[in-house]
């Protein structure tokens, strides 16, 4: 693994400072590898980059290596953000969210790896999200025909009403295809509230951090977050939380039942699921969300019921 300009050294989970983490576990090495948005727009005279943890036991962790270095000429720039890593076809894939130069737009780009910890090169050409739209959070699902997607997120500092959708991606995972497929629109979700930005002076319906999951009765679960109204969900924080979309089809195509009662409402989120070495299934998610500065990766064990998943 590559070193890079930070101390490689031996940290608590409490200590490290990450939004978005995102773990995959290799039962093959009995390690796990953590990834996050660390380094969004750089750090003094060096380029941003996507940082690697390596640990055995969900709380002890070494690092941070580098797992990704971008070329000179890539077209991301800036905004590194939400790495997630999939195993495909022999080879690790990372799904990840950049923002382009001036006059481009932000979107999910693919890049590639032969050990999950990296390092990682390009794989697609530029953003495979479409190329006239403000994106983010894209992650990989393939369905029962083989079919590869993106699931993405069209962002609400475009849209004002943000959106999830998915679309094609073509088998070896270099750009995707045809029309998106529309999930959720999240101006329509009873307890989502408006999202501001003081900086540029705009509200707006946001989406963030999609996760595909079949759950045992054949349905396809959606994670998702958002900020949900005060007193709303299971602790009434009003802040960062996790939905549940559903289709009940098993199928991208929906159609989508969008739950009322949250997975989440604890000033945290962005979450994926993974099998723990132990063979249970956890929650990675960020907690909390602000302030910012504060936010810390953590990993909950979940249940799944016969229908849903449950937080232990």
């Amino acid at each position: 693994m590559k070193k890079g300009f930070r101390t490689i050294q031996k940290v608590n989970r409490e200590n490290i400072h990450m939004r978005d983490p995102f773990v995959f576990a290799c039962p093959e090495e009995n390690q796990y590898y953590l990834f996050g948005t660390t380094f969004a727009d750089g750090c003094g005279d060096k380029d941003p980059v996507f940082e690697v943890y390596v640990g055995r036991d969900l709380e002890t962790w070494e690092g941070p290596y580098i797992a990704f270095d971008p070329p000179r000429g890539f077209w991301g720039v800036r905004h590194y953000w939400a790495p997630e890593v999939f195993q495909i076809d022999g080879r690790f894939y990372m799904f990840a969210t950049f923002k382009g130069g001036i006059g481009e737009h932000r979107g999910t780009g693919i890049l590639a790896a032969d050990h999950p910890a990296g390092p990682y090169s390009p794989h697609s050409d530029g953003a495979v999200t479409p190329k006239d739209w403000e994106c983010l959070d894209g992650t990989f699902y393939e369905d029962k025909e083989g079919q590869r997607w993106m699931v993405f997120c069209h962002e609400w500092t475009q849209e004002y009403e943000g959106k999830i959708k998915a679309i094609r991606l073509a088998h070896d995972l270099k750009q995707s295809f045809g029309e998106p497929v529309d999930i959720l629109n999240a101006a329509e979700m009873r307890w989502i509230r408006l999202f501001g930005d003081p900086r540029i002076e705009k509200q707006g319906y946001l989406t963030d951090a999609p996760f595909l999951y079949h759950a045992q009765n054949g349905d396809l679960l959606m994670l998702w977050s958002s900020y949900s109204v005060p007193n709303y969900g299971d602790k009434g924080y009003g802040g960062y939380t996790v939905a549940v979309a559903r289709s009940r089809s098993g199928r991208i195509e929906g159609p989508w039942i969008h739950e009322d009662q949250l997975l989440m409402d604890r000033n945290a989120g962005h979450s994926s699921l993974f099998t723990g070495l132990d063979g249970r299934t956890y929650l990675a998610t960020h907690y909390p969300d602000t302030p910012h500065g504060s936010e810390r990766p953590l990993f909950l064990p979940i249940e799944e019921t016969a229908d849903g998943l449950k937080i232990k």
